[in-house]
Order: structure tokens, then C-alpha cells, then sequence
């Protein structure tokens, strides 16, 4: 599997890894994305020059990302705030284009970065926040093969990982229980209510307009509930 990459993202990895008690970036830093070999051309391995960088692109980026995120985070101290979850663990296409244009040069990029003249000088947010256009930076991200032994399946749209699907299924869950309830309720009064209709009609028609009023409303709130959730 042949992929351009115009993002890295290691937030769910960095949960994760939080979740069990350990340190995030040497987690990170272990993944396999980040320590597959480094294609070199047609250089083999004793033909290359002494301390050839061995690191592949991700990797640099990593690295560059992790100078930038340093400078960021003494920079936000003085203000006695934090970087953000996005900020410390995922890179975003512009990030990626900048450091490229530094030729990764992890130094250079911290001292852009705490002197802010990466965003100033344009490299941050070089198209604005749309997104990252393949047409007009083509060629220009990294490419990844992916073996297809190191292909996995790592969802993060579990209640767990994802705000988004832990409000989307406490919600809908929450709404599914109140509408077997209702039917419950409704579905007694339609088969066992004979004997209620024979001894007393007025009792029965007044539990079922109760029931009725109460499937109403919930018929309501999902009136409510599905252009916020499926819509929106």
C-alpha cells in the first residue's frame, strides 16, 4: 500500500499510552512509521558516506516537530498555559511543509519557533486551514509504503478515544432505552389490556394517553436529536 502523508497523527497512540501509565513520545518513537528504513537511492549500506543521516522523512519530521513543540511550550509557560493535545502530538500539513522547507533542520526550526517567524514568515498555514491541496504542493509530501504485515486496524471511533462518539452513543443510548421502554409500556396495555377494558375502560384509557404522551416525547427529542447527531 502506496500513500502520500500530509499528516501525522499520533494522538490516539499518545492516549493510549497515557491510558497505561507511560510516557507518550518514546512510545512514539518506538512505532514502526517512525524507524522503517530510510530508502537511500541507489546507495547500499557500505557505500553510504560516514554518519550518513539514517532517520526516514518521517522521523525528521518527528524531530523537527518535537523542536517546534519545545519552543511552543516555553513560549506558552510565560502565559501559564499548555499545548494542546493537537499540538504536541499531531502534525499538520503546513508543519510537514515548513519543516521541509528548513531541510529539517531541527535547530533552525526551534529557534524559528520560539522567535515565531515560521507562522510570520508564512510557512504555518501556507494556504489557509482547509486542508492540504495535492495539486498545488504535488510532489512535495512524503510518500509511504506500508508493508501489508504492518498494516493494522486501530479504530479510534470508540466512546473510549472520541468525544464525539462517547456523547453520540450515551445520547442514542440513552434514547434507544426510552423507546423500549415506551414500547414496552404500550405493547402491555395493546395485548394484556383486555382485562383492564372489561373491569374498568376509564382507568386503561387514561394509562394509555399517559403512554402516548410519553412515546410522543421521545418521538420529539429525536426530532431534536437526529440533525445534531447525523446532520450537523
Amino acid at each position: 500500500m502506496i500513500m502520500g502523508v500530509d499528516a501525522l497523527d499520533f494522538r490516539t497512540t499518545a492516549q493510549r499510552a497515557e491510558a497505561e501509565g507511560l510516557d507518550p513520545v518514546p512510545v512514539i518513537e518506538e512505532t514502526w512509521l517512525l524507524n522503517h528504513k530510510a530508502h537511500h537511492g541507489s546507495h547500499d549500506d557500505h557505500g553510504e558516506a560516514e554518519g550518513a543521516d539514517h532517520r526516514n522523512e518521517f522521523k525528521k519530521i518527528w524531530d523537527c516537530h518535537m523542536a517546534w513543540l519545545k519552543a511552543e511550550t516555553e513560549r506558552l509557560e510565560k502565559k501559564d498555559r499548555v499545548p494542546t493535545l493537537n499540538d504536541k502530538y499531531r502534525v499538520n500539513w503546513d508543519q510537514i511543509l515548513a519543516y521541509q522547507a528548513l531541510d529539517y533542520d531541527v535547530e533552525e526550526v526551534y529557534e524559528q519557533g520560539k522567535a515565531r517567524t515560521l507562522e510570520r514568515n508564512g510557512l504555518f498555514d501556507l494556504d489557509g486551514f482547509a486542508g492540504a491541496n495535492h495539486k498545488i504542493h504535488k510532489g512535495k509530501f512524503p510518500h509511504l509504503e506500508i508493508p501489508r504485515a504492518n498494516i493494522g486496524f486501530e479504530s479510534t471511533f470508540t466512546p473510549k478515544w472520541n468525544t464525539y462518539y462517547a456523547i453520540y452513543f450515551t445520547i442514542t443510548g440513552l434514547h434507544g432505552l426510552h423507546v423500549i421502554g415506551g414500547a414496552l409500556v404500550l405493547g402491555y396495555y395493546l395485548f394484556f389490556g383486555r382485562k383492564m377494558y372489561d373491569s374498568n375502560p376509564e382507568w386503561l384509557a387514561n394509562r394509555v394517553e399517559i403512554g402516548g404522551l410519553f412515546w410522543h416525547f421521545v418521538d420529539l427529542v429525536w426530532i431534536f436529536l437526529f440533525p445534531i447527531l447525523y446532520l450537523m
